[in-house]
């Protein structure tokens, strides 16, 4: 079960993924240092100290395989991975990721099972503007059997082609996502629907919209997305040639974003 939604950059990046696992243990298995651990990082992570969140998370995957117990491998080994993610460690991340998948492949765990690790992978392609991988991997996070993996899936891979200039997929994923009523999930499906307009060159009415989902993004704590809004409306203010609004924005964003920290 995951518990504490939290806005890592969406989706991590774009505000989009879940959160983390919970520390309960997985069914028909009862370990308190295992429950401990992971119960102690979320609550770290929770209040952004990733740090001591990601050692807590490495050293409950330490006694998740004690156990050989794949769902608490997997649920530790996401935990870590979203952990690495936040923190901008790409290559650790990655590794972490390879880690857990072969784990739990060699214990029987299918891909759709593991579709949120493909998750978390595609958005580390994101960050590093890997579009084509992200979205690659962002496609087998559709697999998932989950809803909420399975809707930050379609929302990734709408940002990825938004960047590889895919009006198709974008306009998949915006059908998909327009069935939720999920908050997340409507918050995510505008940020697409103004990609399109921006595509489209329907300057004045993404910049309207722009304004309207940073102030939605700020209230919900979404500062990443926030961030993202602010440069598509002064993307579109650019574009209208209204250059020193687009400037006085693009400022905004860069304080926002010197200001960010992970302690």
């Amino acid at each position: 079960m995951k518990v504490g939604v939290l806005a890592c950059s969406l989706i991590c990046i774009a505000g989009m993924l879940s959160g983390c696992f919970g520390g309960g243990n997985p069914k028909g298995w009862h370990d308190p240092r295992y429950e401990s651990l992971m119960d102690v990082g979320n609550s770290v992570f929770d209040l952004e100290h990733l740090k001591p969140a990601r050692q807590q998370y490495r050293a409950a995957l330490d006694r998740a395989f004690m156990a050989n117990n794949a769902q608490a491998i997997h649920d530790a080994g996401f935990n870590l991975a979203l952990s690495e993610l936040r923190l901008k460690l790409f290559q650790d991340c990655l590794a972490t990721l390879q880690h857990i998948t072969q784990a739990l492949t060699v214990r029987g765990w299918t891909d759709a099972q593991q579709a949120d690790l493909h998750l978390i992978r595609a958005s580390v392609f994101y960050e590093q503007k890997q579009w084509q991988a992200s979205f690659a991997e962002a496609e087998r996070a559709k697999q998932s059997l989950e809803g909420a993996t399975q809707a930050e899936a379609y929302a990734l891979a709408g940002l990825d082609a938004a960047e590889l200039r895919d009006p198709s997929h974008m306009d998949d994923a915006i059908a998909f996502l327009s069935k939720s009523h999920d908050g997340r999930d409507q918050a995510n499906m505008k940020e697409l629907l103004i990609h399109r307009e921006l595509m489209d060159q329907q300057w004045q009415r993404a910049a309207d919209d722009a304004h309207n989902l940073a102030q939605i993004q700020e209230e919900a704590l979404h500062y990443e997305s926030m961030r993202r809004a602010l440069r598509m409306q002064a993307q579109a203010l650019r574009a209208m040639g209204q250059d020193d609004a687009a400037r006085d924005l693009l400022q905004q964003a860069v304080d926002s974003q010197k200001t960010h920290s992970t302690p």
